[in-house]
């Protein structure tokens, strides 16, 4: 009895050791967490390996980048300081800036969802007062063709409620009805703020309960947090304009400007974190498979869609955030599973070529099979 036990033993034994060996062949390896504990796993792709280094060192990089392939996490490049003491690493957080867009998008589908909302809702419904709003849906503010438009308007003190913005807003945003009329699209982040105001007002609690509630609780993001957070739990970086003679100006925006980025610009999270749930919101994990691709799907020729670009020769989604000294992108297949998320502490004044590389990196990198 105990030579069969020993013999059954080896040959299990034989097989875990042969299976190794194959997945060394193919390139992949599980890389252990126990340092930097991710959202998502790591593993070593000897193909994939040292792209994201090759192509962002040119560009003198700071900030953490990673390469998805089927869910995990493929390459990675991390570089540059994240303070005046501590190295930027690949749980370092930074703020997403515009690519927080896609994420109310998911709030607002979230409460379409429970019955509290639909896209085809006029804003009067909800906002009588703003200009245009009885012509406006709220599928035309998610996709940015409302009529509506806002110069950026400058705050001062370290406080701005919801209630007070929403005046703001309404003193200062502009309907064109021929505009609105041609469909014409038009970057307005404050459709993404009445959005905000929106899930407040029907919902009763703050934009920050909610997003707290819908992604971070379901989803176990750890390095994720609010700019205006008192208590900093991430690994936080600070943001640096460059200047073109290479001098580093540290951003300090005050309270009051943070939170007038409501729903638009005012989240830090780690790269690992954004790619988690920019992909479970586009996979349906988050919202269900019909009501993702209801509200993320392209349309037609329709290049934008609550939050997300479209990319066509190849086709993925994108978008790009900048702001505060920080500079944000992220390149994602529509079904979530491969991805280039480039996270960078240091925004250089007119000058582009970060995203020319990222650009470049995705097209050949998005572009296979």
């Amino acid at each position: 009895m105990k030579k069969w036990i020993y013999t059954f033993i080896g040959i299990l034994m034989f097989i875990c050791i042969a299976c190794y060996i194959v997945t060394l062949k193919k390139g992949d390896t599980v890389v252990s967490n126990t340092k930097t504990k991710t959202a998502i796993t790591r593993i070593v792709d000897r193909k994939e390996s040292g792209k994201l280094k090759k192509s962002l060192s040119k560009t003198k990089f700071s900030g953490t980048a990673v390469l998805i392939k089927n869910n995990k996490i493929v390459d990675s490049y991390v570089s540059g300081s994240a303070t005046d003491v501590d190295k930027n690493m690949l749980t370092t957080t930074y703020e997403i800036d515009s690519l927080q867009k896609v994420l109310t998008a998911g709030l607002v589908m979230n409460q379409v969802n429970k019955g509290k909302l639909k896209l085809t809702d006029r804003v009067n419904k909800f906002i009588p007062d703003l200009p245009g709003s009885k012509y406006i849906t709220i599928r035309e503010l998610l996709d940015m063709n409302s009529g509506l438009s806002m110069k950026k308007m400058k705050f001062s003190g370290n406080n701005l409620s919801s209630a007070e913005l929403l005046d703001v807003v309404i003193d200062n945003v502009r309907f064109d009805a021929n505009t609105k009329k041609s469909g014409k699209w038009s970057y307005q982040p404050v459709n993404f703020v009445i959005l905000s105001e929106i899930l407040e007002e029907i919902t009763g609690k703050s934009y920050k309960q909610l997003f707290d509630e819908t992604y971070i609780k379901k989803l176990k993001l750890k390095q994720t947090e609010f700019a205006y957070d008192n208590n900093i739990k991430t690994n936080r970086a600070y943001g640096y304009v460059v200047k073109g003679n290479g001098d580093r100006i540290k951003q300090n925006p005050n309270g009051a400007t943070v939170f007038s980025e409501l729903g638009t610009g005012q989240v830090y999270m780690s790269a690992p974190d954004y790619y988690k749930l920019v992909a479970s919101l586009l996979n349906g994990k988050v919202l269900g498979t019909d009501a993702a691709k209801e509200l993320y799907l392209p349309l037609g020729n329709g290049k934008y869609r609550a939050g997300l670009y479209t990319s066509k020769k190849p086709f993925y989604r994108y978008a790009n955030g900048y702001g505060y000294g920080f500079e944000s992108h992220v390149r994602i297949s529509q079904d979530g599973k491969k991805a280039v998320v480039v996270f960078s502490n240091h925004q250089v004044s007119g000058n582009n070529g970060l995203k020319k590389k990222v650009d470049q990196l995705s097209k050949k990198f998005l572009g296979y099979k």
